[in-house]
Order: C-alpha cells, then sequence, then structure tokens
C-alpha cells in the first residue's frame, strides 16, 4: 500500500510540474507573438503564468531556452542508447528515428509553433548563441553514446566524433532552420548514399 500511495504521489507531482511547465511555455508564446521575443521580459512571462520568478528558472534556464524546449533531442539519443547491443551506429540511428518518429522537442503538439517561433527570432543575437549551445551539446552527447555503442574510447578514436558530426550536421539545419521539407530521416538517407554507408536491412 504504501509503494501505491508513494507512485500516486509521484505521479501527481509530475502532472503538476507538466502544468507548470506547459503554463509558462504558453504564456511566453502567446507573448513573443503578440509583442516580440525581445520585447518580452522573464518577469512578464511569469505574471501571465503566474509563477515565481525563482520558479520559471526551475523550468528553464533562459528566456531562450523556451525556443528550444528542454533536452532537445534527448529522446531520440535515448532510443540511439537503448537499440540492440548488436546494431552499429548507423543501424541503431535508424531504430531511434524509427521508434520516436523524429521527435526532437517536448512536448510534440508544441513543435510547430515552437519551431516557427524560433525561425522568425533566429536574428535575435541571444536565441542564435543559445541555438549553438543546444547543438554543441547534443554534439558532446552525441559522441558519448556513440563511443559507448562501439565500445570505444572516444578521445583516441575519431569515429563517434565523426558520426556526430554527421549527424550533428542535420539537426543544425533541423534547429536553424527547420525540417518542415524534408524529415531528419531522409536526411540520414542522403549522408548513407553519400558516403556509402550500409543501407538499413528491413
Amino acid at each position: 500500500m504504501q509503494h501505491t500511495d508513494e507512485a500516486a504521489e509521484l505521479g501527481m507531482r509530475d502532472r503538476k510540474k507538466a502544468r507548470t511547465r506547459e503554463s509558462i511555455r504558453t504564456a511566453a508564446f502567446d507573448l513573443f507573438e503578440d509583442q516580440g521575443f525581445e520585447q518580452t521580459t522573464v518577469q512578464q512571462i511569469c505574471r501571465r503564468a503566474d509563477v515565481a520568478h525563482r520558479t520559471f528558472f526551475r523550468y528553464y534556464p533562459t528566456k531562450e531556452a523556451l525556443l528550444f524546449g528542454w533536452d532537445f533531442g534527448q529522446v531520440v539519443l535515448d532510443a540511439f542508447a537503448a537499440a540492440p547491443a548488436a546494431l552499429d551506429p548507423w543501424a541503431a540511428l535508424d531504430h531511434a528515428l524509427a521508434t520516436t518518429d523524429g521527435q526532437w522537442e517536448e512536448p510534440v503538439e508544441h513543435t510547430a509553433r515552437r519551431r516557427r517561433l524560433r525561425r522568425e527570432h533566429l536574428d535575435v543575437q541571444s536565441v542564435r548563441n543559445y541555438a549553438l549551445i543546444v547543438i554543441d551539446s547534443f554534439t558532446q552527447r552525441t559522441v558519448e553514446a556513440t563511443a559507448q555503442r562501439m565500445g570505444v574510447d572516444p578521445v583516441a578514436d575519431l569515429r563517434p566524433a565523426a558520426f556526430a558530426a554527421m549527424f550533428t550536421g542535420i539537426v543544425r539545419r533541423h534547429v536553424l532552420i527547420g525540417s518542415d521539407g524534408n524529415p531528419i530521416a531522409a536526411w540520414v538517407a542522403a549522408y548513407r548514399q553519400v558516403l556509402g554507408a550500409p543501407e538499413p536491412t528491413a
């Protein structure tokens, strides 16, 4: 019974966090659309979302982070790491993209709106700088995940960094431009053809 109560309490806590995050995100997006990103302050977002200033920063490190979601790309990297151990990095990437449906940002129902706002404000220096931070973080996490899958030291073996550079090139385009034209899986397939990498098996 105690475990059931603890699980219920944890579930309630998670739902409360999700509602708070949703309130902050919705308030911010509404303000960005109404008056512009640079004209919107964290204080205004907090006021509209009815949250304390310190609460905002528990969910988002900066105002810019709202345009990228949280743990950008982590769901794909988690699926990459969870792919069967026998799969090489290319096959593991196929597995990750297939199992996550290319979902990069949380939550998926807000992705289109966030991408549009991000594209509209990429000329803002702070937004562009944060985009580079997001990309750099994703690159490092990809190197680590690839090295672990290959069972190699990424300092001594350049292959994980090379694979990450390829994948991050696609992600960079996704972050800075958006993927409305071609899905990431199509870009991965194009890289395979250029590099002569093995095609995925059915």
